[in-house]
């Protein structure tokens, strides 16, 4: 267990001043836009139809504290990476799995099917303060979660045993799970903004891995320099004794 929280310790402390710049830099860019599409629609919002799914799950507000805990989730991931270039893959994705999710919260903007009442929830009420009940197609609260674990998989293969890998990938998927339950629980999303998140979030790893295995070999690509064909030694011996020569006429003429 020691050795376990020295490892854990080990990685958070590797390029530490660049994971805290990285952690301000992605929460401003991710809360700015957010934010502001919340606040400035320029288009009507929309509602869904229910699903079956959506009246299956009945609303209740206690799964706020699930549905918020993706924050730590997008933050504990990129803590325990170690090399700077695997900062900036897990940056380029989460940049795109955002924009591209900001274009769609600009241009198809979605009311969600949250109740307008007043919960008791201390978090719910906190959640309801800050976020109003749009940008929710596709779901970029199941989208960031379920990238951030993909990212996670990827990155974590060599460097634990298998059965400690496998039971750390395992709580991660169960994590995103009730993550996405409590989506659908707390009616912050339609059951259709889930999958959507989760295939943005999937096309955006797949274009991070296409992305980096590229990089990786053109990096280690060798780089052809042109051959000079070898003179033959008759030459070089003839232009040495020309040299000779003419040397010599030019020293008898003085």
């Amino acid at each position: 267990m020691t050795d376990a929280f020295g490892r854990i310790a080990s990685c958070a402390r590797a390029n530490w001043r660049m994971k805290a710049a990285l952690s301000a830099g992605l929460t401003l860019f991710f809360c700015v836009p957010y934010l502001t599409l919340q606040r400035l629609t320029l288009l009507p919002a929309r509602t869904l139809p229910l699903s079956a799914i959506d009246r299956a799950i009945d609303f209740d507000p206690r799964w706020v504290w699930a549905y918020q805990s993706v924050y730590l989730l997008l933050a504990i991931v990129p803590w325990m990476v170690t090399t700077r270039s695997e900062l900036r893959q897990y940056a380029r994705g989460f940049l795109l799995l955002s924009g591209v999710g900001f274009a769609f919260f600009l241009l198809l903007p979605v009311r969600g099917p949250r109740p307008d009442i007043e919960a008791a929830d201390f978090m719910y009420r906190i959640l309801q303060w800050y976020d109003r009940p749009l940008n929710c197609f596709p779901s970029l609260h199941l989208g960031l979660a379920a990238y951030t674990v993909l990212f996670g998989v990827r990155v974590s293969r060599g460097r634990m045993t298998v059965s400690a890998r496998r039971a750390v990938v395992s709580l991660a998927w169960l994590w995103t799970t009730l993550i996405a339950y409590a989506a659908l629980a707390t009616k912050q999303h339609y059951a259709i903004d889930l999958p959507a998140g989760t295939l943005l979030a999937c096309v955006c790893h797949w274009w991070n891995c296409h992305n980096t295995q590229r990089s990786t070999v053109h990096a280690e690509r060798p780089t052809v320099r042109p051959r000079l064909s070898p003179r033959p030694v008759g030459v070089l011996l003839s232009e040495r004794d020309g040299y000779a020569a003419t040397s010599g006429d030019a020293h008898a003429r003085r």
